[in-house]
C-alpha cells in the first residue's frame, strides 16, 4: 500500500451521489520455482466487476500492460533522440 501511495498510482476522491462503490478484494499468490522453492510473493487488488451494470457503472475498462519489446523500442528512440 505504501508503494502504491508513494508512486502516485491513485488518488482518493469523493464518490458522486448517483454512483455505487464497486467492491474489491486482495488476491495473494505464492510463485514457486520448478524445484518448488518459493520464488516470490505477489499481491493484486481485483475489482468485483460482476456488481457493475454496463452503461451505468462503467463505459469501458482499461488495463495497462507494457511488453518488454515496447519498452525496448521506447528506450531506443529516447537514446537516438538524445
Amino acid at each position: 500500500m505504501n508503494a502504491l501511495k508513494k508512486n502516485g498510482t491513485w488518488e482518493v476522491v469523493d464518490l458522486p451521489k448517483e454512483k455505487k462503490v464497486v467492491g474489491c478484494k486482495w488476491v495473494f499468490t505464492i510463485k514457486s520455482k520448478a524445484d518448488e522453492n518459493i520464488e516470490r510473493y505477489k499481491a493484486r487488488l481485483v475489482a468485483k466487476g460482476f456488481t457493475q451494470t454496463y452503461g451505468i457503472d462503467y463505459q469501458e475498462t482499461f488495463a495497462p500492460v507494457a511488453k518488454i519489446n515496447s519498452i525496448r523500442v521506447l528506450l531506443s528512440l529516447a537514446v537516438n533522440s538524445n
